[in-house]
Parts: C-alpha cells; structure tokens; sequence
C-alpha cells in the first residue's frame, strides 16, 4: 500500500500556497485593482501592495521549506537547501536548458514574423536591468516549492508525467491573480491564461526531465526558470498579439515537451539511479526499470557528465 502521505502533502502544499496567493496575497490587490511593480512598465504601486506583491511571489518557496522542515526535520531541510547551491551540473546540462530556452524564443519570433509582425530585438536590451531582479522574483522564489517539495512529493504516488502534469497546472493557477493585477506582465501585455498554463505545463514537463537527470538539484530549476522567465518576458512585450498568435504562442513548448516524453519515456524521464530505487520501492508493481531503448541518445545527458 502506497503511503498516505504521499498523496496528502501535496494536496497541504497546494491548498497552502493557492490559498496565500488567492486570499492573502494576490488576490486582494487584484480585487481592488491596486498595482503593485513592474518590470515591464513605470507603473508603481504603494509601497504596502509592492510589498503583498513580492511576499506572495516567495510563497511556494516559504511553504516547501516549511513543509520540509516539519515532515522530514533539520536534515530534510539541509539537504533541500544543499541542492540549491549545487552549481556542478555539467557543462552540457548548461547548454541543454540554454539551447531549449533560445529554442522557444525564436520559434515565437518566428511565429510573430509569419504572422507579419516585427520584432524590436533592441528589448533584449532594454529590458536587461530585470535579468537579475528575475533570478529573486521567480526562481529562488518558487522553486523551493514547485521542484523541491511537491514535485518529489507527487512522484512517491505517480509517474514523472502525471507529476509534471499536477505541478504544471497548480503553477499556472498560482498565477491566476497576476493576470487582473495591475502592472504585472501578465496584465500589462494581456497574456491568455488559459494559453499560459498550456505552455507552463509543458515547460514543466521539460523541467522534470532536467530535475530527474539532475538528481533533483534545485539550482538546475532555478537557473531554467531563471532564463526562461527572462525570455518569455522580452518576447511578450515585442509580439503582436492577435488570435492566431495566442493559439500557436505555445506550440513550441508543447512539441518540446511531446520530444521529452517520447524520447526519455513517462515513467520516469530516465532518472538518475538512486532516484529510480526510490520510485521502484514505492511503485513496484508500475515498473521504473530502464529500457534499453535510446540509451546511448539518453547516457548524453546523465548527471555530472561533463
């Protein structure tokens, strides 16, 4: 019998952290139409709402810390915190995420362009001062919670894309208020929620792959976040929205993403070996044996391989 606590700490941590963004946080600037900062406009709220603003952005962090803390002690929390400051990953794990990023960057400038729209690639630029507010406001922030707590979480009880799947969703709900809220980027460049969450769960689906051929390093998380958040924030701002465009925006995470799951497999993404100890203990019936299918193309991108 699978431990009970494997489906019940995911659900406390969701529960918590939707309900500090949607009823303490957030949502209550958004209900009342307060603004708060932001990075891709001179609006500026008072200094009370940017702070609910920023507090509610380290929410899913705060939780998985705390969580962690109270379920497996001091010694869960060191070792969550150690992987947050593991830099090694590799040079090549470096280049995978880059490449992945600047992948699904030009492919929606192309799709602007196709579209007949240009591009000011200048914005690049511009918008280069919030590179390293974003690494705070985002990665450091989030990642605590969506990669070091609830995704190992959800994969003691399922397999890595049905946990990618539940991470990837509660993401994107998390975000719901930015999207009435005065200044934030979702508002400001009228970006579609329900396109966001598509392309945010596909990007989680890439992001498991990453953090089980990682060893569940958090700094890997963090650093994809990181550059991806940048990214998507100058392209949103250079776009020309229009219907057709916010029907294929996400298309390239989604291809991405259907690359990941066909090529490394559902079950596990082709985890690192203590990880896939650990699935098989709790899920010996499902099987987390690895297929020799693809191995050579998959041994590229093993942990500390360069």
């Amino acid at each position: 019998m699978k431990d009970k606590n494997a489906f019940h700490e995911p659900i406390l941590f969701a529960g918590i952290t939707l309900a500090l963004s949607y009823l303490v946080f957030w949502g209550p600037i958004a209900l009342f139409g307060i603004p708060a900062i932001s990075f891709v406009s001179n609006i500026r709220g008072p200094i009370w709402a940017t702070m609910l603003f920023l507090l509610g952005g380290c929410a899913p962090s705060l939780v998985g810390i705390i969580l962690t803390r109270i379920h497996e002690g001091s010694q869960g929390l060191r070792s969550l915190l150690n992987r947050s400051i593991q830099f090694n990953l590799g040079m090549r794990w470096y280049a995978a995420m880059t490449l992945i990023v600047l992948l699904v960057g030009v492919a929606q400038i192309l799709i602007n362009s196709m579209l007949g729209s240009a591009f000011n690639y200048r914005l690049f630029l511009s918008q280069l001062p919030s590179f390293i507010p974003l690494i705070i406001a985002g990665p450091i922030s989030e990642e605590f919670g969506w990669r070091g707590y609830l995704l190992i979480k959800l994969q003691h009880r399922w397999n890595a894309l049905a946990s990618s799947i539940v991470v990837g969703i509660v993401w994107g709900l998390w975000h719901l208020p930015l999207f009435y809220m005065v200044g934030t980027s979702q508002h400001e460049l009228h970006l579609p929620f329900l396109g966001f969450v598509v392309g945010i769960t596909a990007i989680s689906i890439v992001m498991t792959w990453v953090n089980n051929n990682t060893n569940n390093n958090i700094w890997a998380a963090i650093f994809f976040h990181w550059i991806y958040t940048y990214v998507s924030q100058v392209n949103a701002s250079g776009v020309t929205r229009s219907i057709t465009y916010n029907a294929l925006e996400y298309l390239p995470h989604i291809l991405i993403a259907i690359a990941v799951i066909l090529i490394w497999k559902p079950m596990n993404f082709d985890r690192t070996r203590d990880t896939r100890v650990n699935c098989c203990c709790l899920t010996k019936s499902r099987g987390c044996v690895k297929t020799p299918r693809l191995e050579k193309i998959r041994s590229h991108f093993r942990y500390g391989a360069f």
